[in-house]
């Protein structure tokens, strides 16, 4: 089924998936040795919780989530730590694959806060590539009234096709883990995004979907398929093409109703909560003319990119680059000698020929092309200007953060001009201007909220004494109870005052993380996390001096 509704720009890369999605959906060869990163989401990383020497089972925890936004990290092999440090855990394999899964549930006999509580402490984050935790997501439904959840299975970008295995194999998981998430957000809609090119994932959800509808609660759910185009997997442009909703400049699709997963997300949401099991292990897609053997597998995290390609047939003197990701928006990696984390969906390994080098950037020519593709109907060439000469203002009038990365405009350049290099590099600028901003107004926050608790101290003080001074006096007592209740009402009103103005410190600090933290899984989230610490802290503050004067008769009876 397609619909009327578009977004403008799109290109038609090859799709090169075909290497990839005809072999079989297999499982790696378990590893001898993992190497776990704290860092494999967005937001701040996991700190450890284990020692060198301590036996560990799949699924034990090995690293706890620190702050905010965050994640727990979990052993993906039965083995020993060998290794604790800043950015990593490793763990030496005992052949023996233990596993330490949590009880079951019944997702739909068990209360929302059990099942948020599940998907913590399971350690599941966005697996389409941003890795933003889960747990924080499936909460949005306290700042936002969600309608309908989309099921991004577009997967648009060339050489990935990890969704649609996930598709072909685990159709119902997946429908049952949306079922879990509806429940949780309060979504009474379902709506799967796919393109056409995948037929075989076409035919499994429509087999699926009924029989999956017929035992759920009173959600509805609907099969869209797209014709296929890049990028019609971003967020924005598949809610645009289901559902002809605008997702306003600098907002979320929480903003207009919607959420959306990834496919590989929701099977994994399944599995924690009917099987108990954390995420430690994902489907990726091993590709790219340098291996014998392209298909996708299940491996475990903490694995070595290097021997996983290997086990495919890896051609070391074909092979030019691997890419993490697609070729349009995945990243060269540097060396082999890095793991499979959480975000790895793809994996390709490139020969010169598949991937030659760029040519030279040339200046531009003002031919419109970017402008042509751009999925956002935005204005690349002005933004390359402005980007090249750090005039932020104009950056953002341009609306520089509505840019999804996509490449389109690289793509298509007839210069050869790296956009997107340009757009990054603007984006963590500002950002990094941002983050300094934030921090001095925190600052003056602190500062203020300092003053004014000191002079509600002294002013408590100066009316104690008083009162005190009135008593010993015995003399007008009708006009001392009077002016004393008079005193403690003004304080009263001021602690209120206080503690609204912290209430919504707090809930400023929060949306500003979550927001950062979409927008940027990469960003350093140091400086915010501290920002809503404290803002909780001064929150804790003024509830308790606004709980201890009402507990004060005169408080009470002013009030």
């Amino acid at each position: 089924m397609s619909n009327a509704f578009d977004f403008p720009g799109g290109i038609y890369p090859p799709e090169r998936k075909q290497r990839s999605n005809q072999a079989a959906l297999i499982e790696a060869p378990l590893p001898n040795r993992v190497t776990l990163p704290l860092q494999q989401h967005s937001g701040q990383a996991a700190t450890p919780c284990v020692m060198p020497g301590d036996a560990v089972k799949v699924g034990s925890v090995i690293a706890k989530r620190e702050g905010m936004i965050s994640s727990d990290l979990h052993a993906s092999i039965s083995g020993t730590v060998s290794d604790v440090s800043a950015t990593h855990i490793t763990i030496e394999s005992d052949g023996q694959d233990a596993w330490q899964r949590l009880p079951p549930l019944d997702w739909q006999r068990t209360e929302p806060y059990a099942l948020f509580e599940r998907l913590n402490e399971s350690g599941i984050v966005g697996l389409g590539g941003a890795g933003f935790p889960t747990h924080i997501k499936a909460r949005v439904i306290e700042r936002h009234a969600i309608h309908t959840l989309v099921i991004n299975a577009a997967e648009c970008e060339p050489y990935i096709t990890a969704d649609d295995l996930t598709l072909r194999h685990y159709a119902g998981e997946v429908l049952e883990g949306a079922q879990i998430i509806a429940k949780l957000c309060g979504a009474q809609h379902i709506v799967i995004g796919i393109e056409d090119n995948k037929p075989e994932a076409i035919e499994a959800l429509k087999h699926a979907l009924p029989l999956v509808l017929s035992t759920s609660q009173p959600i509805t759910a609907e099969l869209k398929t797209i014709p296929t185009r890049y990028p019609s997997g971003g967020e924005r442009q598949l809610i645009k093409k289901l559902l002809n909703l605008d997702v306003p400049s600098g907002g979320l699709p929480a903003d207009v109703g919607v959420l959306c997963h990834n496919p590989g997300t929701l099977l994994a949401v399944l599995q924690a909560v009917r099987d108990g099991q954390p995420l430690v292990a994902r489907i990726v897609t091993l590709t790219g003319d340098a291996i014998a053997q392209p298909g996708n597998r299940w491996v475990r995290l903490g694995t070595s990119i290097k021997e996983l390609l290997e086990t495919a047939g890896l051609n070391h003197s074909e092979l030019k680059q691997v890419i993490q990701g697609g070729p349009m928006m995945g990243t060269p990696l540097p060396t082999l000698d890095t793991p499979v984390t959480k975000l790895t969906n793809c994996l390709i390994a490139a020969t010169l020929e598949e991937f030659p080098p760029a040519p030279a950037e040339s200046p531009c020519i003002r031919c419109g092309e970017c402008e042509s593709v751009c999925p956002v109907a935005l204005l690349p060439q002005q933004l390359h200007w402005y980007a090249r000469a750090e005039d932020n203002a104009k950056l953002e009038r341009y609306h520089l953060f509505d840019c999804i990365e996509c490449g389109a405009c690289s793509y298509v350049c007839p210069s050869h001009i790296p956009l997107v290099v340009d757009y990054r590099e603007a984006k963590r600028r500002i950002r990094l201007q941002r983050i300094e901003t934030a921090k001095a107004e925190h600052a003056k926050h602190r500062f203020e909220f300092r003053q004014a608790r000191l002079a509600r101290e002294e002013a408590e003080k100066q009316a104690r004494k008083e009162a005190r001074k009135s008593q010993q006096r015995r003399t007008s007592t009708n006009s001392t109870t009077s002016s004393a209740a008079s005193s403690e009402k003004v304080d009263l009103r001021g602690l209120r005052i206080a503690h609204a103005a912290a209430k919504a410190s707090v809930k400023k600090a929060e949306k500003t993380l979550a927001r950062v933290a979409q927008e940027d899984p990469k960003q350093p989230l140091d400086d915010l996390e501290m920002q809503l610490a404290t803002a909780q802290e001064n929150l804790k503050a003024a509830e308790l001096q606004l709980a201890q004067a009402r507990e004060q008769p005169s408080s009470e009876e002013s009030s």
